[in-house]
């Protein structure tokens, strides 16, 4: 920290740490369209996230993943039924339980929108001979490291009771 109590490196941040904040600004303005074209709140689109990666979730997974109330992806989960974005389907064991799934429709365009930027990026990590592709895995290996403890930290952080300070 400087004199006036701001956080600032202890000097000139490599150019690979800026280009990892840039990719993450990045992340949100491709977000920001992506939720936009789809009609989507963030919510809306955090939940579809979830559904894209997992294919299936009972509702109460859902819920724990947005960290939201039953009753709150009740409402996230009606919303996208209604907009053709997801599916409940029957469990297969359960009866009395559901499934939630994005719809073929959704999957498609959400991959007509992200596929091309992916293949480039794979495309240009296949360009590298073996050992340079090495180098790249273990670097974003690193980087998604970082995040995850970050974010578990963030979480830890969020769960504690917040601390008042008294300013008499």
């Amino acid at each position: 920290m400087d004199d006036g109590g701001t956080w600032r490196p202890p000097g000139p941040m490599h150019r690979a740490s800026v280009l990892i904040r840039e990719i993450l600004v990045l992340n949100e303005v491709m977000e920001f369209i992506m939720r936009r074209q789809m009609d989507l709140n963030e919510t809306d689109f955090q939940a579809m996230q979830h559904l894209l990666k997992q294919r299936s979730m009972s509702p109460g997974e859902l819920a724990q993943a947005l960290h939201l109330t039953a009753a709150a992806a009740t409402t996230v989960i009606d919303r996208l039924v209604a907009k053709g974005h997801a599916r409940r389907t029957p469990h297969p064991t359960d009866r009395r339980r559901w499934l939630i799934s994005p719809s073929e429709d959704s999957i498609r365009r959400t991959m007509e929108k992200i596929m091309p930027m992916i293949l480039e990026v794979d495309s240009k990590v296949r360009s590298y001979d073996d050992d340079g592709q090495r180098v790249i895995v273990d670097f974003l290996d690193s980087v998604v490291n970082s995040m995850n403890l970050r974010v578990a930290a963030l979480e830890q952080e969020s769960r504690q009771p917040p601390t008042h300070t008294s300013d008499s």
